[in-house]
């Protein structure tokens, strides 16, 4: 099994992923995510008793449109990233039982025809003109679910003899693969899923046809701020930069009031580590000097602008903002404690700075 569906690498060779400039701080990222799932402002921002027990959705930082994702001891994730500078949400699993790789997509509905046709159209015709003799089968239908979901589908047989060596396939997985697309559209937004598996047996079609039952997009759905974060949380572990979005619509969608504003400190730090491990520090820092003045009395808000500095290399600022930071380090998230500076990958930076590593020390650790 390759990692991404044959088919689908010419559409992800271009996806506009970018690495992450430095190491993840581990510990604030995980935290945070419990934080968030777990403080009671967010259960009543969700009107329900457990954040976690929502399934998760693959949602887009443009427009409306849902796709809840498949969960189970059958389904093993294996990527949740973006594509098309950051306008194509992409989930690719695992179904283990049949060992069918499927993916759930979202994009905009660029093809001048507000139904699943046109959605179909947008994607199956550029893969039909890539694909040219090596396409050994297409056949086409419109299937409506039981929940009136209203489906334009593509069978597609390739052969990949060809690529069987580049791709690394053994001498056994080179001969053809099969895939079913299945689209939902209207006039904002299309929703993917393709399923495929190396071979033509009659039981994976079966099992991809069950797949393809049980798929159920919302187009209409209108993200709130616990979608955007959960995707951008697991976005931020492998590509900071494709998180940002997510957490600014994540904030977007938050109420300002008191009521509110734990949640909002999670995600603004959350976004502010993100665009700076995405190398954009200049954002990072305007992110940071907003907080603080949105709330003065959060310590990590300080502690983030001193990390900024010490990426600049301003060690005289970096002083000023740590010692900011921890004289209100009183005021930490309850349950949450200051982050050692002494272990910092950005404060690091300036650890041949005697005087200013000396402070750095001397820094209180509770």
């Amino acid at each position: 099994m390759t990692e991404y569906h044959i088919l689908a690498r010419r559409r992800a060779a271009n996806n506009g992923v970018q690495s992450p400039a430095t190491q993840m701080q581990t510990p604030r990222l995980f935290f945070a995510l419990f934080l968030l799932l777990c403080v009671p402002s967010f259960h009543v921002m969700q009107g329900q008793n457990s954040a976690s027990s929502k399934p998760l959705h693959l949602v887009t930082t443009f427009g409306p449109g849902a796709i809840a994702l498949p969960h189970g001891e059958e389904w093993k994730p294996e990527l949740i990233t973006v594509y098309d500078k950051g306008m194509r949400p992409v989930a690719q699993f695992l179904h283990t039982k049949s060992e069918i790789s499927v993916s759930y997509i979202l994009f905009e509905n660029r093809s001048g025809e507000p139904n699943p046709e046109g959605c179909r159209k947008d994607v199956i015709s550029p893969l039909i003109e890539g694909h040219g003799k090596n396409l050994k089968k297409r056949a086409d239908a419109i299937q409506t679910l039981t929940d009136g979901t209203h489906l334009a589908t593509s069978t597609l047989v390739v052969d990949i003899s060809a690529a069987a060596a580049l791709l690394g396939l053994t001498e056994r997985d080179a001969g053809v693969e099969t895939s079913i697309f299945a689209f939902a559209g209207d006039q904002h937004t299309c929703a993917e899923l393709h399923a495929s598996f190396v071979g033509d047996q009659p039981g994976g079609l079966k099992a991809m046809t069950e797949i393809v039952s049980e798929f159920h997009p919302v187009l209409d759905y209108k993200p709130g701020a616990i979608d955007y974060f959960r995707i951008a949380q697991i976005l931020f572990k492998s590509s900071p930069a494709l998180a940002v979005p997510y957490f600014r619509s994540s904030l977007a969608a938050m109420p300002t009031d008191a009521s509110y504003l734990t949640p909002r400190r999670i995600a603004t730090d959350q976004l502010v580590m993100a665009l700076g491990m995405s190398g954009d520090l200049k954002n990072s820092r305007a992110e940071a000097e907003k907080a603080i003045a949105a709330d003065p009395d959060y310590p990590i808000n300080y502690y983030n602008l001193a990390c900024a500095d010490a990426e600049k290399g301003d060690a005289t600022s970096a002083r000023t903002h740590l010692q900011q930071a921890f004289d209100r380090r009183r005021n930490v998230i309850q349950g949450e404690s200051m982050p050692d500076p002494a272990k910092d990958d950005s404060l690091l930076k300036l650890k041949n700075n005697k005087e200013f590593w000396t402070f750095v020390t001397s820094l209180p650790r509770s």
